[in-house]
């Protein structure tokens, strides 16, 4: 029996004795050590610099040391085949070993099997881990598809949300979506791999998970009451970039009739006491046609248009959405803002800029024009400030130059935020639906149109349902104090 051990050890080893199988135990060997390494540096804080790291360490090399373990079978299966064909006799091509754990050969060498699959388990099972855990790391979802990432990156690092990781909204909690979720990153890196993404990037996104399941985990319409003050400052296009601002009550409103308070926007448009479908003709959701309320009472009112076909009840079913945060709020973090207010902004947060004459009108024009990329836009931008003042007003290039050099930074940050050439994204491809400004937004249903098929009900385009103005195009920052006294 020794003697027989003795030679189905041997027959392994003559089996493994071929350049795959020993190219597959270099392989497993040299990636195994590899993510053991990763793994202990990870634990101690090590690899946080760069998304690629991370890639590099619980994707691709686990992928190695799989292919290396499958390697090794397979030239021994191989080399099998080849000594089949040159002769070899039926007790050195016996597929499987005699096992006899008598035997203290074959006993450790079962030991050493045994540890070396615990290991291999151990290895896979942690690398696995912690490669769902970097793939739903914001570095991950922004920084490693570098192109086709950068637009929404760069918003959602200027957003009120930017500390909320991607995947809070994108998949929220459960099993469900974390499984169609990791379904639908296949298909977008198939697209990536074939360069044959969207650009820009499609909106709305058909996967995206129902507000109600993500937004409302930390907004509550139903606990919302009251109005909401907004003061707005605009500047003029002209010499003295000439300041105008505006204050208005929004009626956000909220709440519901168990609290007793309710009324105003967030009550009727989010299903709290109220719930409301609505369908689009096109994929934007620009164009509203057909549009039902369900009332706290239970009446249900249809809104369409005059001379538009009443939709088929299959057509209802199959396109008809139930009205949530994101048919308004489509922006929240991924803004494009337009140069004009983006501006604005700055000005007002930075009000020595206005010393410079013509600032906006010229960062507005130099951000409009083209540029071959995004880097060369910045630059272009910035470049394109310096030159204006230096030409056309060169007393103050001498005299206020490290001002100039502010604001042509301003402006070539506001372009950097807002235009992507490689993507052919820019604050038109993507409009905020807030308000009706920049978009059709509220319009798209509020436009006096939509009405119900015996003529009662109308959704009204009433600039007093919505907001009230407190004080419109002032020359001077209002007093809110004596807004709120007078209020």
């Amino acid at each position: 029996m020794a003697r027989n051990q003795s030679g189905t050890t041997a027959r392994m080893f003559n089996l493994a004795n071929n350049p795959i199988t020993l190219a597959g135990v270099a392989l497993t060997t040299l990636s195994g050590i590899g993510i053991v390494t990763f793994v202990i540096v990870h634990l101690f804080g090590g690899l946080e610099a760069s998304p690629y790291i991370g890639m590099f360490a619980y994707v691709i090399l686990p992928a190695f040391f799989v292919v290396g373990l499958a390697l090794i079978p397979l030239g021994m299966l191989l080399r099998r085949r080849r000594l089949a064909r040159a002769g070899a006799t039926a007790a050195e091509l016996r597929a499987y070993p005699t096992l006899d754990f008598n035997e203290p050969k074959l006993r450790r060498a079962a030991t050493i099997f045994l540890l070396l699959t615990a290991a291999n388990a151990v290895i896979l099972g942690s690398v696995s881990f912690l490669a769902v855990e970097h793939s739903e790391t914001v570095a991950f979802c922004g920084e490693t598809c570098h192109t086709v990432m950068q637009p929404e990156y760069t918003a959602y690092a200027n957003s009120p949300h930017s500390r909320v990781a991607c995947v809070e909204c994108h998949i929220g909690p459960g099993a469900s979506w974390f499984v169609r979720s990791k379904l639908d990153g296949l298909r977008q890196v198939w697209h990536t791999v074939r360069d044959t993404y969207h650009r820009p990037i499609a909106t709305p996104l058909e996967t995206l998970r129902p507000a109600r399941e993500t937004c409302e985990q930390c907004h509550w319409p139903g606990k919302h009451h009251g109005d909401k003050l907004r003061v707005f400052a605009r500047f003029a296009s002209d010499e003295a970039n000439t300041p105008a601002y505006t204050a208005m009550l929004l009626k956000t409103g909220g709440g519901s009739l168990d609290l007793g308070t309710h009324g105003g926007i967030h009550w009727w448009h989010i299903y709290s006491d109220n719930r409301i479908r609505y369908a689009a003709a096109d994929d934007r959701r620009e164009e509203i046609v057909w549009v039902e309320l369900t009332t706290p009472a239970g009446e249900v009112r249809v809104y369409t248009r005059e001379g538009d076909e009443p939709l088929p009840p299959e057509v209802v079913d199959a396109e008809a959405r139930i009205m949530d945060c994101i048919d308004c709020h489509n922006r929240p973090t991924h803004l494009f803002q337009q140069p004009s207010w983006a501006l604005d902004a700055i000005l007002d947060h930075q009000p020595e800029l206005r010393a410079l004459p013509f600032f906006k009108r010229e960062a507005v024009r130099a951000i409009s024009g083209d540029y071959p990329s995004h880097a060369e836009g910045v630059e272009a931008v910035r470049q394109a400030i310096l030159e204006f003042y230096r030409g056309t007003y060169p007393d103050l290039w001498s005299t206020g130059q490290p001002l100039v050099e502010a604001g042509a930074t301003a402006a070539a940050q506001t372009y950097g935020r807002t235009v992507f050439p490689a993507m052919d994204t820019n604050w038109e491809t993507h409009p905020n639906h807030i308000g009706h400004e920049q978009s059709p937004g509220c319009w798209r249903c509020h436009d006096d149109e939509m009405a119900t098929a015996d003529g009662e009900h109308v959704i009204p385009m009433d600039c007093e349902n919505c907001h009230v103005f407190l004080v419109e195009d002032a020359p001077e920052p209002p007093d809110l104090a004596a807004l709120v006294a007078g209020s």
